[in-house]
């Protein structure tokens, strides 16, 4: 039960925002990051460790980074390989088990094409209908592509489409699933960490409770294939196209 409970905390620390006019919140987050870690080595539970040895060094990216003005194309190429670098080199100690499983190419199953388009097209609808409805202010990045030419501005969706869910997948999908299945079985693992992914996307795009929960079943899908495929490509790459999607319409929706 702690080991889980550790599990779900340090996944929870990585949904709060990080934000350069708020340090003080990153900083509270911060210990209760550093504290979960030292309790995961108390507690001397293989999947707590190795959560922890992830998800440690990934916030810690992501605060310098951002707290530090770092371009984000450097920030984010920090956290898809530091905090794996860190796993697998946490992983040559026979006692934590297998670093990173998860990395398994996995296999096509029967279900995986319809399921991803299914995916792709509700997600897309959901966010049109959304975005039509509440017109909201796009995020920074929205708001520069759509001051260039529509083909680059695509372009540019499609590049952030194809790295930002590289580290999301390996957090989510890789890390959190695999290690609370270890402890809480993989009906659990796939409910919760679709429920983290669902917070961490609070202040995303969509926002609020709504986009919440969009982008919570969005992450149950993606678990459901993670765990029938046996490995994380093929939810990454329904990650990528339904980012890739979303992003094409909300700068046609929002120009």
């Amino acid at each position: 039960m702690l080991t889980g409970a550790c599990i779900v905390a340090l996944g929870a620390c990585t949904a709060v925002p990080i934000r350069p006019e708020a340090p003080a919140r990153t900083a509270i987050v911060g210990v209760a990051v550093a504290v979960l870690v030292v309790a995961a080595g108390l507690l001397r539970s293989p999947a707590a460790i190795r959560a922890a040895v992830f998800i440690g060094p990934l916030f810690g990216c992501f605060a310098v980074g951002i707290l530090g003005g770092w371009p984000p194309a450097v920030t984010t190429v920090l956290v898809c390989v530091l905090p794996l670098a860190c796993l697998l080199l946490a992983g040559r100690h026979a006692a934590l088990g297998p670093a990173a499983p998860w990395l398994a190419r996995g296999s096509l199953t029967p279900e995986a094409p319809w399921l991803g388009l299914g995916t792709v097209v509700l997600s897309a609808a959901a966010l049109t209908a959304w975005a039509l409805t509440v017109r909201p202010e796009p995020a920074e990045y929205l708001r520069e592509l759509r001051n260039l030419p529509l083909g680059l501005a695509i372009l540019g969706i499609v590049a952030f489409a194809a790295i930002n869910p590289v580290w999301e997948e390996m957090l989510f999908r890789g890390v959190l699933l695999t290690e609370l299945a270890a402890v809480w079985g993989p009906r659990v693992a796939v409910v919760l960490q679709a429920g983290l992914f669902g917070v961490a996307h609070f202040a995303g795009f969509p926002s609020g409770v709504v986009g919440m929960v969009m982008a919570g079943a969005w992450g149950f899908a993606l678990g459901l294939m993670r765990l029938r495929s046996g490995g994380i490509l093929i939810p990454y790459l329904v990650h990528v196209t339904a980012n890739a999607t979303i992003g094409t319409l909300a700068v046609l929706i929002l120009r």
